[in-house]
């Protein structure tokens, strides 16, 4: 009885594992794919044969194979050259400030001498850029409305905002307590994942994304770790912002159906 009851729970599991799946090919092998992983783990549980590591080495696995096949249908439009040229065009800004020793600002360094950038620095913004961009294609290929595009393109530009000033200036006056935004970016991508950017399932990850923004200010603002309120706000804002449009785009869709 508690084998069948954990051969349900992976079953369920595994199942929204393959909403990952670009819509075509989980349509064409979902089932069958799940329906097979339910024999074989069954099979496993009554020899008494690892169900455990069977399963987890399927989901290792599995996981490897969304992320290539998503990768092969975006590589199939033109949506990676186009975010490639538009990395190119952003990174040849800072390139050509330090080529010709232009007197600007540098957010790096918090200094008005002008861009110094370290190849790292360029390797780091160019991965950065290059991959919210395709995040964001792969989200929007499954927008249905005008609310739904929004709130995935304000999404996006939330969670590239966070990293790009953690990774500039920082949002707290502790180095290490920018580490606690870690924390929101994974509930952000493990929400919008599960969720596969579904309005209903990803108003629910933007919310809980807000709370646990909330809760890192908090926690920097009691532990006197010098969190700078106002950035937090405006993070807060955007993550409520993403929320309600997705919960906008579920209400739209439910009345259409």
């Amino acid at each position: 009885m508690a084998a069948d009851r954990t051969i349900g729970r992976y079953r369920r599991w595994y199942a929204r594992l393959l909403r990952l799946y670009p819509s075509p090919y989980r349509e064409r092998f979902g089932e069958p794919m799940t329906q097979t992983f339910t024999d074989l783990i069954r099979e496993r549980a009554d020899a008494k044969r690892g169900m455990h590591a069977y399963a987890l080495g399927t989901f290792a696995e599995t996981t490897a194979q969304i992320m290539r096949e998503n990768m092969t249908q975006l590589m199939q439009t033109r949506a990676v050259l186009r975010w490639v040229l538009i990395t190119a065009a952003l990174l040849a800004v800072p390139a050509l400030a330090m080529v010709f020793n232009l007197a600007i600002p540098d957010p790096g360094s918090a200094t008005q001498d002008g861009v110094n950038w370290s190849p790292m620095d360029f390797a780091l913004m160019g991965v950065l850029i290059l991959g919210s961009g395709l995040l964001f294609e792969y989200a929007v290929a499954r927008a249905g409305d005008r609310a739904h595009r929004a709130a995935v393109g304000i999404a996006v530009l939330a969670g590239f905002g966070l990293i790009w000033v953690n990774l500039a200036v920082g949002m707290m006056d502790v180095q290490n307590g920018n580490l606690l935004y870690v924390l929101v970016l994974f509930v952000a991508l493990a929400g919008a994942a599960i969720g596969r950017f579904e309005p209903r399932e990803a108003a629910m990850a933007m919310f809980a994304t807000a709370i646990a923004h909330v809760v890192v200010a908090a926690i920097g603002l009691f532990a006197n770790l010098g969190p700078t309120i106002l950035a937090d706000a405006f993070f807060v804002l955007a993550w409520l912002a993403a929320g309600v449009l997705f919960r906008q785009a579920s209400v739209s869709s439910s009345v259409a159906s």
